[in-house]
């Protein structure tokens, strides 16, 4: 069979074999672990304007900088809304397309289809992919990965045929996986890792022309940094002092390694241990010892193996950055979808040692070719089955949380759990969840405000006020628990202690359309009918598509006696799938026709 017959057929086979895993993942829905703040709740997304553009450019999300993440998803709700399929849908086409350009990597590195073909079937089909393919929140992960290849590729292009163009398409491509997702800082060193494997010679013009690729790493590094920084500031001292940090960092590098090579009890959710004093677990404390003996190990082997030393110093530059060295936002101390690029490296070493044993030479060879290659078709028949069954955990909140619950017990994942239990309205269970969370991490002002949630749907107005002040408490500028202590107050008749709240809610977060709209109401409550319109169209105004602003403010224009208003408004929210009385319609029509 020729080369390129042999390269064509490895693309079909990488690509079907890497869809029919993550098959599973095309059936999940979103959750509310982030998918709420970037996709379904997120009003930005929803128009696509240069003013909106412009508001992914300048701002944060969760703290990251993420602008052509958000502008993919809000392409995505151009075409079908929040329909959760699409989402899942380009995620996956995305890793296809990452497994395919890993294999064009590797090929371009090694020249051997054999090994790019395994290191591709690795990468794509281990079941710590999931968590970047199957949540949809980490669109930005296989998004920022398919620039960060496509930057590499290049790059080699650009030595091999010494066309200047392959060197500014590297250039662009970095720029558009820095833009994705800050991860892709740690590019530029990568690069001189790649003229370290090829051989280059170190000269001046290796230097200069990587100056820019750093200069880009700055700027975005400097951006991660700001993003983050809020979050980190509140990270305890005990936990991040010198000391524990690189006993942190040490115990995660192993950690990750061990999920590479034995991927069980995975979770969406590692937690941080819990400390006796200001002590680790012991496990913590040996860590170094045996991260130096494999450093050693890699230097001692570096006169014999190239691809073990370049396979190293990759994984571990890809991922030196979330390893804990640098403290991180949110609640985990690590997490599945930091090896996507990573797990590169260690991939190309495991394919360049198998192709090694199968191709030598002894007086066994033939039955020794068959074993490896049944282990080889027993590991990735094993990832694939595992994937598969891992997508599944990712359908909805239920399903996330109690795989988690199972496995690592924490304060966030009994939080999710809550709230799964809080959307089909079993809300004494969902009470009893958040208390779970609260009796682990106490300041968790998430929590607070769930179980807030919960007590207001059982009219327990008092003790869901008091929910809602704790987490303003612990969170001043916690728009959504402003919004939800008006509605509270609002229940019981307190207009002005409402329309306060709704006007915190909209300080802090100009787009918030549902407080907007609440306020309105209130506003209208109290007769104040200008400005309960004024706030109803500013409602409108961010969402096009907001059904029921339009109807409180058809409510709001037939109070004022503005029928035709009234009309059009009401008209406008049926269209949009709101529940209009017929019979309000009829009667408008009839008090127009009678004017």
């Amino acid at each position: 069979m020729s080369q390129k017959k042999k390269i064509v057929l490895s693309v079909v086979l990488i690509s079907f074999i890497s869809f029919i895993a993550f098959i599973p993942s095309l059936r999940n829905g979103f959750t509310h672990w982030d998918d709420d703040v970037l996709v379904t709740e997120n009003m930005t997304i929803r128009e696509l304007s240069w003013h909106n553009l412009g508001h992914f450019f300048t701002s944060y999300y969760i703290s990251t900088y993420i602008p052509l993440t958000l502008l993919s998803f809000a392409i995505e709700y151009r075409i079908a809304e929040l329909n959760p399929q699409v989402h899942h849908t380009t995620n996956l086409v995305l890793h296809m397309f990452n497994c395919l350009l890993v294999f064009c990597l590797i090929y371009l590195l090694s020249k051997n289809i054999g090994v790019s073909l395994l290191v591709a079937l690795l990468f794509g089909l281990h079941p710590l992919r999931v968590e970047s393919v199957a949540w949809v929140t980490e669109r930005k992960d296989v998004l920022f990965s398919l620039f960060f290849l496509a930057t590499l590729i290049f790059y080699l292009l650009y030595h091999m045929t010494r066309k200047v163009r392959n060197y500014y398409l590297a250039l662009v491509m970095f720029v558009l996986s820095a833009l994705s997702k800050g991860m892709a800082i740690t590019l530029p060193f990568v690069l001189l890792l790649l003229d370290y494997y090829t051989k280059r010679r170190f000269t001046r013009r290796l230097i200069f022309e990587k100056i820019p690729f750093f200069a880009v790493a700055l700027v975005f590094g400097l951006l991660a940094v700001f993003a983050q920084f809020p979050s980190i500031a509140r990270r305890t001292e005990s936990l991040v002092s010198f000391p524990n940090t690189i006993f942190i960092a040490s115990r995660n590098l192993l950690f990750y390694l061990l999920k590479l090579a034995l991927p069980v009890k995975l979770s969406a959710l590692y937690p941080y241990p819990e400390l006796s004093g200001n002590a680790l677990p012991i496990i913590f404390y040996v860590s170094p010892v045996r991260v130096l003996g494999l450093v050693l190990f890699v230097i001692f082997m570096r006169k014999y193996s190239r691809v073990l030393t370049f396979g190293s110093i990759f994984f571990l530059l890809n991922i030196v950055t979330v390893i804990g060295i640098i403290p991180l936002a949110g609640n985990a101390i690590a997490a599945d979808r930091y090896t996507y690029i990573p797990s590169i490296g260690i991939f190309f070493i495991v394919a360049a040692g198998f192709y090694y044993l199968y191709k030598k030479k002894n007086m066994h060879a033939g039955f020794k070719k068959y074993f490896l290659l049944l282990i080889m078709i027993t590991v990735l028949g094993t990832f694939s089955i595992l994937t598969w069954q891992r997508c599944k955990v990712w359908k909805d909140d239920m399903t996330l949380w109690q795989d988690a619950l199972s496995k690592y017990p924490s304060s966030v994942a009994y939080n999710g759990r809550g709230l799964a239990f809080y959307e089909i309205k079993q809300y004494d269970t969902a009470v009893s969840d958040f208390i779970q969370a609260l009796r682990l991490d106490p300041d968790f002002a998430t929590a607070y405000y769930n179980r807030g949630n919960a007590y207001d749907a059982r009219k327990n107005y008092g003790k869901a006020i008091a929910d809602y002040s704790k987490a303003i408490g612990y969170r001043p500028e916690y728009a959504k628990a402003y919004n939800n202590r008006g509605l509270t107050y609002g229940r019981i008749n307190e207009y002005k202690k409402a329309i306060h709240d709704f006007t915190q809610a909209v300080r802090i977060d100009s787009t918030y359309t549902k407080a907007y709209n609440n306020r309105g109401m209130m506003y209208g409550r109290l007769g104040e009918n200008d400005q309960a319109i004024s706030d109803f169209t500013r409602a409108v105004h961010l969402d096009p598509n907001y059904a029921k602003a339009y109807y409180n403010r058809a409510i709001t224009y037939f109070v004022t006696g503005e029928y035709s208003k009234a009309l059009e408004d009401v008209n406008r929210s049926k269209e949009l799938g709101y529940n209009v009385n017929p019979d309000f319609i009829r009667r408008l029509r009839y008090l127009i026709d009678s004017q």
